[in-house]
């Protein structure tokens, strides 16, 4: 049964089907393709997250009833807003951006948002940054979408300053099928995939944790 599903998905256009649900549950809004706009016009890395992730990362929080968010990995501020979206007003969002131009950019989209007052972009390398928050902590959830040969450190930072019940999530859980079965086709790639299986590890390890099959794998555990 399985099988046969899976032959009618992909005879009936699962683009199509993906597009009328993300169209239901994940909607656009102004403020989301502004910052989808930004890539293009400033010339950045379109990586973004797609609108279901986003949307799924927004529940999440909610679930949760999370005031507390630390995001790796800025780009634009497309995540972010669906981060930040998700808070209540007296919640916050600290978002750390290696970039200085992505961080300008982030920072004009989440104030065309109205949302300048909820986030704080941070700009530089996270790890040599982190410390800079951590009289913060304990936070709701630490949501990673940064260098992925880190995400291990990323991974340990997060647990170290999650509370209890909180949540650790990483994008890009697949590696770009470098985590199990491609070919590692540099030094980079290889440092890549030993930081993501560490990253695996500890959410397997100190977490109620699963692997969602989006696109590239996006990982969420709760710290136990």
């Amino acid at each position: 049964m399985a099988d046969e599903f899976s032959r009618n998905a992909g005879t009936y256009g699962s683009a199509a089907i993906k597009a009328y649900l993300e169209g239901l549950y994940s909607p656009s809004t102004p403020a989301l393709n502004d910052a989808l706009a930004q890539l293009e016009t400033m010339g950045m890395p379109q990586i973004q997250i797609a609108p279901t992730e986003g949307k799924l990362l927004a529940l999440l929080l909610k679930l949760i009833g999370a005031k507390k968010v630390v995001e790796l990995g800025t780009l634009s501020g497309y995540s972010g807003l669906w981060l930040a979206g998700a808070l209540p007003e007296d919640g916050h969002l600290w978002t750390f951006e290696y970039d200085p131009k992505h961080a300008a950019v982030a920072q004009g989209v989440f104030q065309r948002a109205g949302l300048a007052q909820r986030v704080t972009v941070l700009v530089g390398a996270a790890l040599a940054n982190l410390s800079i928050i951590e009289d913060q902590a304990p936070f709701d959830a630490v949501f990673i979408d940064a260098d992925k040969h880190n995400y291990g450190r990323y991974g340990q930072w997060a647990l170290q300053h999650l509370r209890p019940g909180g949540l650790v999530i990483g994008d890009n859980a697949y590696l770009f099928g470098y985590l199990a079965g491609r070919e590692p086709d540099s030094e980079t790639s290889l440092a890549a995939i030993a930081g993501m299986r560490h990253f695996h590890e500890l959410l397997s390890q100190h977490c109620e944790a699963v692997c969602i099959p989006t696109a590239d794998g996006l990982a969420v555990g709760r710290k136990t």
